[in-house]
């Protein structure tokens, strides 16, 4: 049987938030640059003629060329035309960049149109994995970082199947009895010519003996857009941020049964029916109901009913709900739940999402109403279909329906397959990703109100946990009036945060930016502060594309096609 997951809601922590704040200063003071003129371009490709749907266009457009290092060594890596990995570092005694030829990524073929850009992820001190957009994977052992020996291959391979094309999303390494690494490689794909193009996320585990062999192959898919995915630091689980839910659809080690089962009933557990501003549901239970056995939960988000110990109806609502003006009442055999719509007007499809079970019965007057409406409209005489093109809905992508979609964090177990916990984002969308520390998966940030929460997912002491670590204050009200963002980043220590457009214009803020020798006071209240929140604009000398950005707790790296900036923070 399975298990329904745990639901988990969000609740900032007030000590994090500053309901005063009164926004960012601009400074104009001039922001310390290392620039470099690349000799060879960054490597770079753009998808082609058959590649247009709304997730090919994410995954080359958002793909950031830039990596750096978790630790603090202010060295940043990107590969060039020649498929050259180059490494840059600023040196600490001139504040200019030195720069060092590490590998080259090697060829198996032609590139051809359609192949991924090359993505690269540095797992250890010893260990890179690199994807060379066309379906092969390398594992270099990286040597001494100090004297910046060359890359030597440790292992290769199509570790998806041939002709499987992957970028690289996540990467862990498990110091084992046997050493594992285990890989998280995201592809799109179309099944059929007239299908929509969905997102596949390959699990892989490589096992090293005495060399390096993989073990392992899984698969989740996705119909939609993955914002986020990473895996859990222990390798049990997954974490993923989507529209539409994830599933395992493949695992070489264990036989998936259906983790979701289909809900085939002769009988419905619930009917329901709604108005303009309230949604009913009514339940048949046995006689003589007791109202101690009932038991209704409701949250602006999610609702549980329970008769007993049986869980009648449990997960995430529709849409937003008045919880405060929810009623329910005995009435012989039926329990009735009414719920208060918080859009009054907005019809529900559905009261909770992905559930079958509930029986939509629709209001007679709203019915009659309809017709009514209708009428003036409607005609006795059959219409002759016009001639020439119709409308396709093959030709409705993604991108049509973006509004109003309910976004999920959801934790999958590699064992059971099973979604453990989900965690409901409303329709925010995760705005950055950042490393807050290297032995937990990414954090993320996630609109609240104006503010941008950072909120980390991990497995502590048992338990799944989704921690509020921080705050970028105003940077949700801020980043949704840039129409031309292209990366959103901030620094691992939060002290600032960076908003770079295609082209041009760098926006940096700075939440607790030192104002110098002096201090502030204020003059109504006394208080006297030597820190103060500040925005700075930079503006780039060149007009090249921007192509990567890292974001280290000293400096801001950016990449161009011809170049690359250290601005110093």
């Amino acid at each position: 049987m399975h298990n329904q997951p745990k639901l988990i809601e969000l609740r900032p922590n007030r000590a994090l938030l500053n309901s005063n704040f009164d926004g960012y200063k601009l400074s104009l003071a001039q922001i310390p640059t290392v620039t470099k003129e690349l000799k060879v371009p960054v490597d770079r490709l753009v998808p082609d003629i058959n590649q247009y749907s709304l997730l090919h266009a994410k995954l080359y457009a958002l793909h950031n060329h830039l990596v750096g290092e978790s630790d603090d060594s202010e060295s940043i890596y990107f590969i060039d035309k020649d498929l050259h990995v180059q490494k840059f570092t600023i040196e600490a005694l001139t504040s200019h960049f030195s720069s060092v030829t590490l590998w080259k990524v090697p060829l198996q073929r032609e590139r051809n149109p359609g192949d991924y850009n090359v993505s690269m992820k540095l797992v250890t001190d010893k260990i890179a994995v690199v994807a060379d957009g066309m379906g092969y994977l390398y594992v270099v052992d990286r040597g001494s970082r100090d004297v910046d020996e060359k890359w030597k291959v440790i292992f290769t391979g199509d570790v998806t199947g041939p002709g499987e094309k992957f970028v690289i999303t996540d990467v862990v390494y498990k110091e084992e009895q046997k050493p594992e690494l285990h890989l998280l490689l995201t592809t799109i794909r179309q099944k059929e010519e007239n299908e929509r193009h969905s997102t596949v996320l390959h699990w892989v585990t490589l096992e090293k003996t005495d060399v390096w062999n993989q073990v392992a192959i899984r698969e989740l898919s996705v119909s939609g857009f993955v914002q986020y995915a990473n895996l859990e630091r222990s390798c049990d689980a997954l974490y993923v941020i989507s529209d539409t839910g994830c599933k395992f659809v493949l695992d070489s080690e264990n036989e998936i049964r259906d983790t979701q089962e289909v809900q085939v009933e002769t009988e419905k557990k619930y009917k329901w029916g709604q108005g303009s501003d309230d949604v009913t549901l009514k339940f048949s239970l046995c006689e003589n109901i007791s109202k101690n056995l009932v038991t209704v939960e409701v949250q602006a988000t999610q609702i549980k009913v329970k008769y007993g110990d049986e869980v009648l109806l449990e997960g995430f609502l529709h849409q937003r709900i008045d919880s405060d003006m929810t009623c329910w009442t005995v009435m012989g055999d039926t329990l009735e739940v009414v719920l208060q719509k918080s859009e009054s007007g907005l019809m529900w499809p559905e009261v909770v999402v992905g559930d079958t079970l509930g029986e939509y019965v629709p209001d007679p007057a709203l019915v009659d109403d309809v017709v009514e409406r209708l009428a003036p409209l409607t005609s006795d005489i059959e219409a002759t279909p016009p001639s020439g093109a119709t409308f396709n809905s093959q030709q409705v992508e993604e991108c049509d329906f973006e509004c109003d979609k309910l976004t999920i964090l959801e934790r999958l177990s590699r064992n059971s397959h099973n979604i453990t916990h989900k965690v409901n984002l409303g329709s925010h969308q995760v705005l950055l990703t950042v490393n807050l520390d290297n032995q937990s998966p990414l954090a993320v940030a996630v609109r609240s109100d104006v503010d941008a929460c950072i909120w980390q997912p991990q497995w502590i002491s048992d338990d799944f946990v989704v921690e509020h670590r921080g705050t970028l204050l105003a940077l949700g009200y801020i980043q949704a009036s840039k129409q031309q963002m292209k990366f959103f980043a901030c620094s691992p220590d939060l002290s600032y945060s960076v908003i770079c457009e295609s082209t041009k214009h760098i926006f940096i803020y700075c939440q607790n930016k030192s104002i110098g020798s002096g201090e502030l006071k204020n003059r109504i209240t006394g208080r006297r502060i030597t820190t103060m929140a500040q925005q700075q604009v930079y503006s780039l000398p060149s007009n090249d594309e921007i192509l990567g950005v890292f974001a280290s707790n000293t400096y801001l790296y950016v990449l161009g096609e011809n170049f690359i900036t250290a601005l110093k923070l």
